[in-house]
């Protein structure tokens, strides 16, 4: 009798230490993928900042829509990400190197309020249509903002705008321009919490010193943070 009860023993702590073994493979997987899931939103939290929330939230993102449906659709919009990228070195064949630019906010602005997003939506369908033919424009810096609209689980199609040369808005119909219209920069900067500079200028960013600067003995003053000829005294 003790034999049988011997042999049933050690079969019963194998078999509880093969339940004790799954059932930990099964809680150290289920730690993984809680751990994937958060490793993108950690992510996402990099060199951004939200805008008309105290707290970050996530685009809505499941389908893209046509380019025209903006306008269509502008009072659908709750969601806005402004992204801001590049930047030219030279204006033309054997012009200076210019600076970089200097900005008063991060290169990338999530609008979380639907009514500033959708004022910003409401201001650039409202933009007058690119005018046909050859137009004289402002040197053109190559500074761009992508303006991603969404509307609940609707990704509208990116935006482009220029903010130096033509000012042109693309991406949503027929190109429109901003430069005859300026009031469109103070719908976007009040949407993104801007302060000061506001308005157009903070789009375009400031100067700092660079080899486009003239001496300081020739001249009191100049813009862009060039050094100024020292006042006596």
């Amino acid at each position: 009798m003790t034999g049988p009860a011997l042999r049933g023993t050690g079969q019963g702590k194998r078999a509880m230490g093969l339940s004790n073994s799954r059932g930990g493979a099964a809680g150290l997987r289920r730690l993984a993928r809680a751990a994937l899931l958060l490793v993108p939103l950690a992510l996402a939290a990099c060199g951004s900042v939200v805008a008309g929330s105290s707290g970050s939230a996530a685009a809505p993102v499941l389908k893209a829509v046509q380019p025209g449906a903006l306008c269509a659709d502008q009072a659908a919009v709750n969601h806005l990400v402004v992204r801001r990228s590049g930047q030219i070195g030279h204006v033309g064949v054997g012009d200076p190197v210019l600076p970089r630019r200097r900005f008063t906010f991060p290169a990338v602005v999530t609008i979380t309020s639907a009514a500033d997003a959708r004022a910003v939506a409401r201001a650039l369908c409202a933009l007058p249509l690119q005018p046909a033919g050859i137009v004289n424009c402002p040197a053109d810096l190559g500074i761009t903002y992508q303006l991603r609209f969404a509307a609940g689980g609707t990704r509208f199609r990116t935006v482009s705008i220029q903010s130096t040369g033509c000012e042109i808005a693309s991406g949503f119909g027929k190109p429109r321009t901003i430069s005859s219209a300026p009031g469109f920069w103070s719908v976007l900067s009040k949407g993104m919490r801007l302060e000061s500079p506001a308005g157009q200028q903070a789009f375009r960013g400031t100067a700092g010193a660079g080899k486009h600067c003239a001496p300081a003995s020739t001249q009191l003053t100049q813009t862009g943070n060039c050094p100024g000829k020292n006042q006596p005294g």
